[in-house]
């Protein structure tokens, strides 16, 4: 369970700069974008950079870190997609003093301009969400009455 809440906080630290302008994911988001042009929907390579250098001291390990992209579907609006991203690192040390590969999965929609598309996202849900209202409330209104 440890192990799997720490792969999701990595993800997540890795997908938090992506629709910035910060220089931290550009890399990674490069091989985004290339899945979403390449014909055969597939991007892959050594991550290099900030984000390398991050996840490597989150794994505590100096190997290279390796990224997969795979376009699982393309959205109706042009240059979106949905995709799964995979960063692999061989090498890394676990508390019983093993090294052992990691492989981070997760998916994501994104447009070419780092932003996520808008097709099927339920925009009076996410206005919701952002002006503060409670996932309780908001449950209680998505039931049938």
């Amino acid at each position: 369970m440890k192990a799997a809440l720490k792969a999701l906080a990595i993800a997540l630290c890795v997908l938090a700069p992506l629709g910035t302008r910060d220089v931290l994911a550009a890399d990674l988001k490069q091989h985004l974008i290339a899945a979403i042009d390449a014909p055969d929907g597939r991007s892959d390579g050594e991550l290099s950079g900030r984000m390398a250098e991050f996840f490597k001291g989150q794994t505590r390990s100096p190997a290279p870190v390796r990224v997969q992209v795979t376009t699982l579907r393309k959205f109706a609006e042009a240059g979106c997609a949905r995709l799964e991203a995979t960063l692999i690192q061989d090498d890394v040390p676990t508390k019983d003093g093993k090294r052992i590969p990691l492989a981070v999965r997760y998916e994501l929609n994104l447009c070419r301009d780092g932003q996520p598309p808008s097709e099927g996202i339920d925009l009076d849900a996410a206005s919701r969400v952002l002006s503060g209202e409670s996932p309780a409330a908001m449950m209680r209104e998505s039931r049938p009455h």
